[in-house]
């Protein structure tokens, strides 16, 4: 008897071993065919804007020393082959300097592009060395309107009264 109770136990087991296995089968099974594949990552799609500011005031110092702030004011135009094309709205820019050394000083500026669609904010840290141009890149910060779940970043290159703004907005 004691040989008996075994082999129902084996046989039990066995059983209890099988279907537990053809559960988790069949529980695999279902749920690769519920899972979704994976997708290829796809490139986000980049919304480009390009702008020219053209200066019209500026409070810049004559000569920078760190903690010396200034504003300036622009009208905002669309980027006609390096010309300003229709104006579109206005960009105001308030700076700091941050750091002066031989080669010249670094601003820390923060941006707003207004535009009757709206607006957009950057933010950035730009080296101003040697003659123009300088440039570097900045943060979009936000937007409104149109611009308003803005996200990306803008190079900006200034030379003499004309920034252009090149800014790439993420979708």
């Amino acid at each position: 008897m004691p040989h008996t109770r075994s082999r129902t136990r084996l046989l039990r087991a066995g059983v209890l071993t099988a279907a537990s296995a053809m559960l988790a089968g069949t529980a695999l099974a279902g749920t690769a065919e519920a899972a979704p594949k994976p997708e290829a990552k796809d490139k986000k799609d980049v919304k480009v804007l390009d702008w020219l500011a053209v200066k019209q005031s500026d409070s810049r110092p004559k000569h920078a020393r760190v903690g010396v702030d200034w504003t300036i004011h622009s009208h905002l135009y669309t980027n006609r082959k390096g010309h300003p094309g229709k104006k579109i709205g206005d960009a105001s820019s308030h700076c700091s300097v941050v750091d002066v050394n031989h080669r010249g000083y670094v601003a820390l500026c923060h941006r707003v592009l207004r535009t009757d669609k709206g607006g957009i904010s950057l933010s950035d840290t730009i080296d101003h060395y040697g003659p123009h141009p300088h440039g570097g890149y900045s943060k979009v910060t936000g937007g409104t309107g149109k611009y308003r779940e803005a996200e990306g970043q803008a190079e900006i290159t200034m030379r003499h009264d004309i920034a252009r703004y090149r800014i790439m907005l993420d979708d």
